[in-house]
């Protein structure tokens, strides 16, 4: 179901309607290999184009739900998509398989960035993103930077530094500091100048 989403929300960035989402990742200098190797995609405004279109392919809605794909209001009615009008970043396992969605808003949404919730097959806590494409990079060049976010690590593979890798929006975890302490004896910590970046870097340290 979540490699099926991959693909419509990759699909719907190429149509008429992703026109503001390519002119944004073009804006942020990306290119269309990067844009594709990190299979970049686009949720539309619309509360019900994923589930028309991952439900005619054979998903069930509750299934949809349980992958974070959905919401089911607490006060009843239909569920709806979960992702809407924002740039979607698939996450992936360490294999390369989709397991969960970051998305950035193109909107006035007060969340600017939206990950999915945990679910079976995705934990926040224990996942980095990039991590797939880190692994092999970061073994051959004996490092491992961890960065803030998602375009963090997607600029800095496009430059060239592929062992890359950052927290799901939120503070740095053991278990994420375990998975790249698995690969070098010690990761480098490249977070915002800011107050904010210089307070989550010590609080890792």
């Amino acid at each position: 179901v979540l490699e099926e989403a991959a693909k419509y929300f990759e699909f719907e960035l190429r149509t008429d309607s992703g026109a503001g989402a390519r002119a944004y990742l073009k804006g942020r200098g990306l290119t269309a290999e990067t844009i594709s190797g990190f299979r970049l995609g686009y949720a539309s405004d619309s509360r019900t184009a994923l589930k028309t279109a991952l439900k005619s392919a054979n998903a069930s809605e509750s299934l949809l739900v349980t992958a974070g794909m959905l919401i089911e209001p607490d006060g009843g009615g239909p569920s709806y998509d979960r992702f809407r009008n924002r740039v979607i970043f698939p996450i992936q396992d360490r294999r390369g398989r989709v397991i969960a969605f970051g998305g950035r808003t193109l909107g006035n949404s007060p969340a600017k960035y939206l990950n999915s919730p945990d679910t079976p097959v995705f934990q926040k806590g224990s996942v980095l993103y990039g991590m797939h494409l880190a692994r092999g990079a970061a073994r051959k060049s004996g490092r491992i930077i961890a960065v803030e976010g998602y375009m963090d690590v997607i600029a800095l593979n496009q430059g060239g530094v592929a062992e890359t890798v950052a927290p799901l929006g939120t503070a740095l975890t053991e278990l994420q500091m375990e998975e790249m302490w698995r690969l070098v004896d010690s990761p480098t910590l490249c977070f915002d100048g800011d107050r904010a970046g210089q307070k989550a870097a010590a609080r890792a340290a």
